[in-house]
């Protein structure tokens, strides 16, 4: 169970639970997300819930439960739970444990008040869970559509609604952490200062022991474009992997049998390689092979076991993108000579019928282009003919 998990269960269900009650769990799609990213089910069963219910879903009057209400503060969802207090002659839970998963707008704490359901409230709180964890260090605010809102000159009014947000979510991140870092941002950058600077940020407490860096987009343009050749990217690029699970066939002296294996935080052996570059992996399974067998006594023969870098092993075409990918990203060739003609390097590799996919290919024709900072409009629309094709939604994905 990862860290926010530990922080629900702990600070909203164990802190509600009586010995020999059951209760129903409400919940909305942000923190339905949260919770699933962290929890499993089993864990809230142990604790007393009985059911777990969507708050914008129709959903069964059981007035002889009390439910808790574990939601964000948005105006749908405070009404639907409103709507839950309204009814007559019962409502639809016996009382209700409000937990907002952030700060709760005044004009919705008002809305709040002024409604029946003040006389079914127990227990009404916030807690700092406004971000998904992905691993015990890796944490996403959850937002695709930030990126529109904050460059469409359609929806420039809602960029600094959505800046403050931002704002919020990194701060109950840090305090969740228990990191009150020092707020260190890339200067000539409007945005940047606007969101070290929003009031959810606050003040720094005493001596500052970690910091928090604010870069944007033009920070770092090229790593975005090219593949990762950790062990986790590797497995997910060229594996079968959907929702963190591997299924695999066993092959034995019988019929062969499927199984599932779940790459998650309880699994020791997958947290201490995925970040290792897959031909460090190679040597530390190697290793870790022959403790393991010295420590059965066996013979890396018996032990019958697949290097990894079999298992992963990679198309031909694929190891030619990465080649050609980091050399334009470096500007130099694996002998450490300087590219004199990219064009030479990357027309090979949009020609190729091989089933490389169309994203591939902008990513080397985006490469070509930061390494010549800048090309003609010609030049680009003959690019995408080669690779593409049709050159006019690829030229707008480019532009």
């Amino acid at each position: 169970m990862k860290p926010n998990g530990q922080v629900i269960l702990s600070s909203v269900i164990c802190s509600m639970k009586k010995e020999g009650e059951w209760k129903v769990l409400i919940m909305d799609h942000p923190s339905m997300r949260i919770l699933s990213s962290c929890c499993m089910l089993s864990d809230f069963v142990d604790k007393g819930i009985t059911l777990v219910e969507d708050i914008n879903k129709r959903r069964e009057t059981i007035p002889s439960l009390e439910a808790i209400y574990l939601f964000s503060p948005v105006e749908k969802s405070v009404q639907a739970l409103i709507n839950d207090f309204q009814g007559t002659p019962a409502f639809t839970y016996k009382a209700a444990h409000i937990v907002f998963i952030n700060t709760c707008p005044e004009p919705l704490f008002n809305d709040l008040r002024k409604s029946r359901i003040t006389k079914a409230i127990k227990i009404l709180r916030e807690i700092n869970m406004a971000f998904l964890p992905y691993e015990s260090l890796v944490y996403s605010l959850d937002g695709p559509q930030i990126f529109h809102n904050w460059f469409s000159s359609y929806r420039f009014l809602e960029k600094n609604k959505q800046m403050e947000m931002l704002a919020e979510q990194i701060a109950t991140l840090c305090v969740t952490s228990k990191e009150y870092p020092a707020i260190c941002y890339r200067k000539d950058r409007e945005d940047n200062f606007q969101l070290a600077h929003a009031p959810s940020m606050g003040e720094i407490p005493g001596k500052a022991c970690s910091q928090l860096l604010i870069v944007d987009w033009s920070f770092d343009l090229v790593s975005p474009l090219l593949h990762e050749l950790t062990y986790q990217a590797m497995a997910y690029d060229l594996l079968s992997i959907e929702n963190g699970t591997y299924k695999y066939e066993t092959m034995g002296i019988s019929d062969s049998q499927e199984k599932e294996a779940l790459l998650d935080e309880d699994d020791e052996l997958w947290v201490q390689l995925r970040h290792m570059h897959i031909a460090n992996v190679s040597k530390k399974v190697t290793e870790l092979l022959h403790t393991f067998c010295e420590s059965k006594r066996l013979t890396m023969d018996k032990a019958n076991i697949k290097d990894p870098s079999q298992i992963l092993k990679m198309p031909q075409y694929q190891k030619e993108l990465n080649n050609v990918g980091q050399d334009l990203a470096m500007g130099t060739d694996m002998d450490g000579q300087m590219i004199k003609d990219p064009m030479k390097i990357i027309v090979p590799v949009l020609l190729d019928p091989s089933p490389m996919q169309a994203y591939d290919k902008i990513c080397i024709i985006l490469l070509y282009i930061f390494l010549k900072n800048g090309i003609g409009l010609g030049n680009l629309i003959r690019l995408i003919q080669y690779g593409l094709g049709d050159s006019s939604g690829s030229r707008k994905t480019i532009l």
